[in-house]
């Protein structure tokens, strides 16, 4: 039976399949295994987006931007998590080469742009940045899974292309409305597609690969594996769909409908393709973390649904304790997985105790904030649990990002 070493190393591949096998092996360590890049330049990122609400309400700034935060935190925070996975797992799923060097100083610096623009209010100069990492990881992606010597990838990575065109039409549209080029509503479709529709594409179809890995379940089949798996790869592909007819139904008035039909979306996609409607196998708090965001993705959607007057504080249900508590869980994962720090991932670390407990009094003062007297004020509050969190839990792995493994 494969150790529990192996089983969290192996984020990809099948318990048969050694690290030796691996051409990342052989690799600059900053190329083989990306994430120790990624996974800090996006904390760094986070915090200039959810501290730009803690400098206004401490009187620092004198103004505040909604699109500015919720842009930095969809744009380039969770796009740096998304890379560092994905830029780590992909290569070991498919047993091919690391991203280049080339490759990676061009996402870092993409990223990089596209906060400086958004940071000077440049929201059009902002989305080339934003589509240039786009454009970059679906290069990078495509070329190891049309290789002839890759491994395939699980059905649900229909998505990723899916979640991919989400990202380019919404900064298209974006561009356009900034440039007074389109209509209003461009604006407001763009925003949708850029901050719901890219990141539930890839929680689907990434979460159907690493959701069972982390509770101790098989690993999903490769693509075209057998006949049962094509169809699956369609009914992901029919998810996809339905997001972006959501978007729509939204962007057209559905204020409701559109809303509900993507928690189902979720709902259906990740508690039965993911296997999410049982909680993990395995011990461990970060297990549970993922497991918890899973479900806060459908419910903040519903929420924003059933009370639209209060959509977008119940939106943060999905943004706080979906979508950053989700990047956080799975970065833990992966972190623990290949810094030989398995000895933690069946624990409660103190560092994952303070980064949930920092996320649940966030979300906590963000729900109250509308309710309030003090809004600015709960928002510097949240922004500052925010922070506190997601702080001990860097300054904790920081020293491991930047150790060479042992042999």
């Amino acid at each position: 039976m494969q150790s529990s070493r192996d089983s969290n190393r192996n984020i990809g591949p099948t318990a048969a399949e050694t690290e030796a096998s691996f051409p990342s092996r052989t690799a600059p360590l900053w190329r083989a295994e990306p994430f120790r890049l990624f996974f800090p330049l996006g904390v760094l990122l986070a915090w200039v987006g959810v501290g730009h609400w803690l400098l206004y309400a401490l009187g620092v700034t004198a103004t505040y931007s909604c699109e500015l935060h919720g842009l930095l935190q969809t744009e380039t925070f969770l796009m740096a998590f998304a890379l560092g996975f994905l830029l780590t797992a992909l290569p070991r799923r498919t047993q091919t080469a690391p991203p280049s060097a080339a490759e990676i100083c061009a996402l870092v610096a993409a990223l990089l742009a596209t906060a400086a623009a958004l940071l000077a209010e440049r929201w059009g100069l902002a989305q080339i940045g934003y589509a240039a990492v786009f454009l970059v990881l679906l290069r990078f992606a495509l070329r190891r899974f049309l290789g002839s010597s890759a491994r395939r990838p699980p059905a649900a990575f229909v998505l990723i292309p899916l979640g991919v065109l989400h990202g380019l039409g919404g900064a298209l549209l974006i561009g356009a409305a900034s440039a007074g080029t389109a209509a209003p509503w461009a604006m407001k479709l763009g925003k949708l597609l850029v901050e719901q529709g890219v990141f539930l594409c890839l929680v689907i179809g990434v979460g159907s690969l690493i959701l069972p890995l982390i509770g101790g379940a098989p690993p999903p089949p490769d693509l075209g594996s057998s006949p049962r798996e094509r169809w699956k790869a369609v009914a992901y592909g029919a998810a996809g769909v339905a997001v972006f007819a959501s978007l729509l139904l939204e962007q057209s008035g559905w204020e409701r409908g559109g809303p509900l039909l993507r928690g189902l979306v979720v709902a259906l996609g990740l508690g039965l393709g993911g296997g999410a409607w049982r909680p993990p196998r395995k011990p461990g708090l970060h297990r549970r973390l993922v497991w918890i965001s899973v479900w806060m993705v459908p419910l903040g959607l519903a929420a924003s649904a059933l009370w639209p007057d209060y959509r977008v504080p119940a939106l943060h249900i999905l943004f706080i304790g979906g979508f950053a508590l989700m990047a956080f869980a799975v970065a833990t994962h992966v972190a623990y997985a290949h810094l030989d720090l398995e000895q933690l991932a069946t624990g409660r670390p103190p560092a994952v105790v303070a980064l949930a407990v920092g996320f649940l009094l966030a979300l906590l003062a963000r729900l109250a904030a509308d309710m309030s007297d003090t809004y600015f004020i709960h928002l510097g509050c949240a922004a500052a649990c925010w922070i506190a969190g997601s702080a001990v839990w860097l300054a904790s792995l920081m020293p491991h990002f930047l150790r060479r493994p042992r042999p």
